[in-house]
């Protein structure tokens, strides 16, 4: 007895093309978050492992497409449409993922920027690029505190419900209007920016209270070379603010990843 008499004595009538070219469309909306979210380690993480991580969660996800299998279109065309809609989805939702990993780079740079160290830079794998020194430990604090709170956790269950309201065989029908998610994804870059300015908020305002108090020194004695002075002061002022201030920045980075993983879903419901 052959396999296919096997699995037909079982009662699985599963067409293979059809479960691989499900399983292709599965794949292209969780792959964009893989493999662009830091929290998964970057270019640390070989391809192949993050390839391997995509094909189990899909696997993960399968059975719950299972029994709609037979209304994906197998012709070129119609197909090729459908992987497109895939990636558009994957994407977009991995440029909301990264939104607090991006902001916390940034505001890592405002403050070695103001406190004039920015010219040391360190390799960050889960960025796969050079930052800053506070870029670094921002990112490295963001990551640690998103697996924390079992953020990976969320983001897999918001796709396995993504797949009912969003089915694979169909495209997004935006039933609140187009407008809406576009505008969210508007509002994700602007929240970018304001988390950026709020993580860096302490060491920006200790490098502008330090520059005032020398420029006040300056006016007072400028035979003081208060350049070279706060070459060296305002790095150590930056650090132990930060060292100060580090509950409040922690508080800042889970409330933001909340309201980031709300967000995600959020975005989800607006394509249905």
């Amino acid at each position: 007895m052959n396999i296919g008499e096997v699995m037909a004595e079982l009662g699985a009538r599963v067409n293979l093309s059809v479960a691989i070219f499900t399983m292709a469309l599965i794949m292209c909306r969780v792959m964009p978050i893989l493999i662009f979210s830091p929290f998964l380690g970057g270019e640390v993480v070989p391809s192949e492992m993050k390839l391997g991580l995509g094909l189990l969660v899909s696997l993960v996800l399968f059975p719950s497409v299972a029994d709609r299998m037979d209304r994906i279109p197998i012709s070129a065309l119609p197909y090729i449409g459908l992987l497109l809609k895939e990636i558009f989805i994957g994407v977009a939702l991995s440029y909301i993922v990264n939104m607090v990993f991006d902001a916390a780079r940034v505001a890592g740079t405002l403050m070695d920027t103001m406190s004039g160290s920015n010219n040391a830079q360190l390799y960050v794998p889960q960025l796969g690029t050079q930052v800053s020194l506070f870029s670094s430990l921002k990112v490295q604090l963001c990551v640690v505190l998103f697996l924390s709170l079992d953020g990976h956790h969320i983001i897999i269950k918001a796709l396995a419900e993504s797949l009912a309201i969003v089915p694979l065989e169909g495209f997004p029908r935006f039933s609140r209007g187009v407008w809406p998610f576009f505008d969210l994804m508007i509002r994700s870059f602007a929240d970018l920016l304001k988390i950026s300015l709020a993580l860096a908020g302490p060491g920006m305002v200790a490098a502008f209270v330090t520059d005032l108090a020398l420029g006040s020194i300056n006016r007072v004695a400028p035979q003081i070379q208060v350049f070279f002075i706060s070459m060296s002061l305002k790095p150590l002022v930056g650090v132990l603010i930060m060292f100060i201030a580090i509950h409040v920045v922690i508080g800042r980075m889970q409330q933001e990843l909340a309201n980031m993983l709300r967000m995600f879903q959020h975005a989800i419901q607006l394509l249905a």
